[in-house]
Formats: C-alpha cells, structure tokens, sequence
C-alpha cells in the first residue's frame, strides 16, 4: 500500500464531505441508512490524513461509516497500537458509533515455504489479535501472499484460475494456518481474507470450509485483467467487505475518478442487484482522492453531486 499526505486544503462543507448522519431524513420522508443515503457502510483506511491513527479516525468520523485502521510492520518501523493505544483508539471509535476493521500488516506470510516463518507470522497475528481486542473490529483483513510481498504491484505476476495446479501446496498450508488462526480469532466472519495478485477462486475454498469470509479488492482484480462484474456475481455471497479503488496501468490506490462512470456503475448495480450492504473501502491515501471517490459513488448511485441526505 501506498502511505498517502494529506494534500487537500478545501473544507470537508466545501467539498460536500461534511457531518452527514446516516439516520437522517432525506426532504421525501426516506430513511437513509448509511452515510451520505449509500446502501452500504462506507469506509475509509486510516493513512488518508498521514499516519496518526487518532487524528485519522477524528477526522474520518464526519465522513464515513467505518475506517479501515491499517497496520504495517517491518523490522525498522511499525504501527501496532499498544494495549493503551488500542484502548484509546477504542474509546474514539465508541465515541463516534464508528464500525471498524483491522487490516493485518501485509508483510506476514502464514502460507509461506519457511515453517518458522508461518509459525512466527501465526504468533504476531495473534499478539495483534489480543492488542486490538479493545477496539472489537468487526473484521481482521489477512493477506495470504503466494510470491514475496511486494509494496507496489509488479507487472505480470498475477495468476489466474489457470494456475490452479501451483496453488495446491500453498493451499495446505495456508489452511492449517487459518485453523491455528480460527481458535485465536473466533467466529468465520470476523477473519476476512483478501485477494491479492491471484484469483479470489484460491481463497474460496477456506470460506466453505468455515475458516474465513472473503475480502474482495476489485482494484486487484482490475491489476490481473480480471472480470469484475463476472467476479462480484460469482463471490459475492462470501463477502463482507470490498475494497475499491481507481486503478490506472499497474498504479493502483488511485481516486474512484480515474474510473469510466459506466464501468463504476455497473459495478454498483450488481452490488444493488445482490442486496450487497456490508463495507465498501474506499481505499485510498490522501482527502483530496477519498473527496472525489466519494463523489463519484454518489453520483453512479444515487445521481447527485453532493451527499444531500
């Protein structure tokens, strides 16, 4: 992921991104359930003002549903809150009745080749797991990498259903750490695993078996030329969370903007279609790409230019 600045210096009320509450009337009488009247929780990660994860969610409370709080870890640097921090995260996650996900930091590995390194990638998920029990997340997102993990995609390595034969060995693996995982995390809804540069058919096979929900990144699928109408029709009873975001060659994370509105909006409609209400993730990094993203949902779904509920 790409660690976005804040680059927009227009107002919230200017950009037509200010205090809108869901349980709002609309001037007909109509109940608008979500934010801004979207038929599902919107969301946003917790890097969109830099990379404080209180002042993040202070500001992304007048905006969205649900935040994303994205954590990374590296040898050198990392963000995962301390039990304090959580607690304090908690409380103004409470506050502001915000709904809330924990993106585990792409840089574990529990399908890896290496046991050791499965074993230690098992044991930080779960000491994570405990740290954030404060804040009760709906949902911990997982990355399975099948190749290195990588900060930015890397043209051509992507593999599709045709791949499948290399996927069996990573299967197991994968699978017996996800049962390790499930006794730590607790019920299949509250771990969602996320497609990354393979198909989300690799991932189904955990989602029957009851070890996890699906995590669906439509901007991934758009990196791998896949179908994304035919995939949201396919897999998206399995899933509890969607992230999406404009993608433009192999530079992803971009505003929704990028994006033909024909395109975006077909993708809406099968959401419609499916009655499809659980979290949409804006996932981009700056306010000025999270404003216009934001505006070009409303405008595909509900044909207006600003949020008016």
């Amino acid at each position: 992921m790409m660690f976005g600045q804040d680059r927009f210096h227009r107002s919230q009320n200017d950009a037509g991104l200010g205090p809108v509450h869901g349980s709002q009337k609309t001037s007909g009488g109509a109940s608008c359930r979500h934010r801004h009247g979207l038929p599902f929780r919107l969301a946003a990660p917790s890097m969109v003002f830099g990379p404080d994860l209180m002042a993040n969610v202070e500001r992304l409370a007048t905006i969205v549903d649900h935040v994303e709080v994205v954590l990374f870890w590296t040898q050198e640097l990392h963000n995962i809150p301390s039990k304090s921090q959580a607690k304090r995260l908690a409380d103004l996650v409470d506050k502001h009745a915000l709904g809330c996900s924990v993106h585990l930091p792409a840089s574990f590995q529990i399908a890896s080749e290496n046991p050791r390194l499965r074993e230690w990638s098992a044991a930080k998920i779960a000491d994570i797991v405990r740290r954030t029990a404060f804040i009760r997340p709906q949902h911990y997102i997982l990355h399975i990498p099948f190749t290195k993990p990588t900060l930015t995609p890397v043209p051509g390595l992507y593999f599709s259903e045709t791949d499948s034969d290399r996927f069996v060995a990573w299967t197991g693996r994968a699978r017996k750490s996800l049962q390790a995982l499930c006794s730590t995390i607790g019920p299949r809804n509250r771990l969602l695993v996320e497609n990354i540069n393979y198909s989300p058919s690799f991932l189904m096979p955990f989602c029957r078996e009851g070890l996890c929900g699906l995590c669906l990144d439509i901007g991934h699928l758009m990196l791998g030329s896949e179908a994304v109408g035919e995939a949201l029709e396919n897999f998206l009873p399995a899933v509890e969370e969607i992230h999406l975001h404009g993608v433009r060659g192999w530079e992803e994370h971009l505003a929704l903007d990028v994006l033909e509105p024909a395109r975006l909006a077909g993708w809406a409609a099968k959401l419609q279609k499916h009655g499809f209400d659980g979290v949409v993730d804006i996932e981009v990094f700056c306010q000025e790409d999270l404003t216009a993203s934001i505006a070009a949902l409303i405008q595909v779904l509900l044909g207006r230019n600003r949020a008016a509920c």
